[in-house]
């Protein structure tokens, strides 16, 4: 089978080349100090490519995590891709009849421990990364597993660490997985316990659709404290708590009985349209982190648009949040019809429709990407987005795509500049010297229109703007 991502690195070098290239011819000298010349500018911010490959089975589902990618097809077939060996894929049976769906797939962010929830027999099946035989976890039948909270400090392949489980019925689990050996025929159960911690659908069956927890920073000794966020189609739901650091399994349990006489905090957003997602940008300070780092923003695809903001444990926003400056990103308006999911980085929010993938800037909420798929391929299906690498995979029934994000910050300063937030501005703009320049001057002229001529003059004295000029345009 031909590798999944020859075609995907040889472009993604080439443009590496070129943009080195250009980086070096813009920073030559003019009577301003700069040219204006064509630079990696140029290359859009997102390209897409179609791998070579060919499914022998319409695909209903793709999650991947730490290069570890994994396509569910009609056929309940698994193909499990090592990305850093993609010409080796794995075909897994899961040994399920034709008419009993896959709901969803759920990998947890090293890649090590997979989830698949079954629509009809409301089973949910376990496949280690070290093995081709799937498990059934028996304490969950009976829920449609909806969304899965993983626990994003555990590394080991043999357990999850505790996790949390969502289901289509608005009931939230805490339980730990623990993969055993192949090699033993009697094994212990999978789920080292299972526990209902909450119920999101006391009045109404609710599904919930997404669930994200971690620790927050704490100087106690003998408490952690943590953060819950759970979405369901229509609200964003808030769980902050303590427990005593020597609190045995379910850890949780203890933050949701504090909720049980109290009323939940949440958000409620109209427009509901039956499903909604939760995904999280979180930056990697260096390449051999093999955990995510702590969730620095949070994207919530809902009816009226993609809620965004900052997610932050100061306390900003009161002891009972830890989101501040949320906003809501309108859909684009050339969309039609509802969207199917949103991937994040950085700077923007990329919403998939059936049609078409979109990418909106969360600086200016501007259209950057509007790409646009005809029917050879089937209709789109879905996107998935590496939480460890940043990889954006968009896939329809009968083809693959990846995406490749070129120095999606290029225009931060500019945005910031508009907006007058000048320090921001200098941080994204300090690695170019034309940009760092026209920032230093658009601050400049701010001080000089306020009045504050003094450091006006001092910013001006370190642009390259010539003196006549600088004298010319406040004369």
């Amino acid at each position: 089978m031909a590798s999944l991502l020859d075609q995907y690195e040889q472009a993604t070098a080439r443009a590496s080349s070129a943009v080195a290239s250009s980086r070096s011819a813009a920073t030559e000298a003019t009577s301003r100090g700069f040219v204006n010349v064509k630079t990696q500018d140029d290359i859009p911010i997102f390209t897409k490519q179609r791998i070579n490959f060919k499914p022998r089975d319409s695909i209903s589902h793709l999650v991947v995590s730490n290069t570890m990618l994994v396509l569910a097809m009609k056929r309940n077939m698994l193909l499990r891709i090592d990305l850093k060996q993609p010409d080796s894929p794995e075909e897994i049976d899961i040994g399920r009849p034709d008419d009993d769906k896959i709901h969803k797939l759920f990998l947890d962010p090293t890649g090590q421990h997979l989830l698949i929830s079954m629509e009809h027999s409301t089973e949910v099946l376990y496949l280690s990364k070290n093995s081709k035989k799937v498990r059934q976890a028996s304490k969950m039948k009976g829920n449609v597993v909806s969304a899965v909270g993983w626990n994003r400090r555990n590394t080991l392949d043999s357990v999850t660490g505790p996790i949390l489980i969502g289901s289509k019925d608005g009931l939230l689990f805490e339980t730990e997985l623990a993969s055993g050996d192949d090699r033993y025929l009697f094994q212990s159960n999978l789920e080292q316990y299972l526990r209902q911690l909450y119920n999101l659908g006391k009045e109404r069956p609710v599904a919930v659709t997404g669930l994200e927890f971690d620790l927050m920073p704490s100087s106690s000794l003998t408490e952690h404290k943590y953060y819950i966020l759970v979405t369901t189609p229509g609200r964003l739901y808030q769980f902050i708590g303590t427990v005593p650091s020597s609190s045995e399994a379910p850890v949780l349990l203890g933050i949701f009985s504090c909720y049980e006489m109290n009323p939940e905090r949440f958000l409620e957003l109209p427009g509901n349209f039956g499903h909604s997602q939760l995904m999280f940008y979180a930056p990697r300070e260096d390449a051999s982190q093999q955990t995510p780092g702590p969730p620095k923003t949070f994207s919530w695809m809902t009816g009226p648009g993609v809620y965004y903001g900052q997610v932050d444990y100061s306390g900003h926003s009161g002891a009972d949040s830890v989101t501040v400056g949320a906003k809501l990103l309108p859909y684009p308006a050339s969309s039609v019809g509802h969207p199917l999911a949103i991937a994040v980085t950085e700077f923007h929010v990329l919403v998939l429709y059936a049609d078409a993938l979109r990418a909106i800037s969360v600086l200016n909420e501007q259209l950057v990407l509007d790409d646009v798929f005809g029917d050879k391929f089937g209709r789109l299906v879905g996107i998935a987005q590496d939480p460890l690498r940043g990889a954006i995979w968009a896939y329809t029934e009968h083809a693959v795509f990846k995406y490749r994000v070129v120095r999606e910050d290029r225009d931060a300063w500019r945005v910031y500049l508009r907006m007058g937030d000048f320090e921001a501005a200098r941080a994204r703009s300090r690695g170019d010297p034309a940009h760092y320049d026209a920032v230093l001057t658009g601050e400049a002229e701010s001080l000089f229109q306020r009045g504050a001529y003094a450091e006006s003059a001092a910013l001006y004295a370190a642009t390259r703007a010539p003196f006549e000029e600088v004298t010319c345009v406040h004369a």
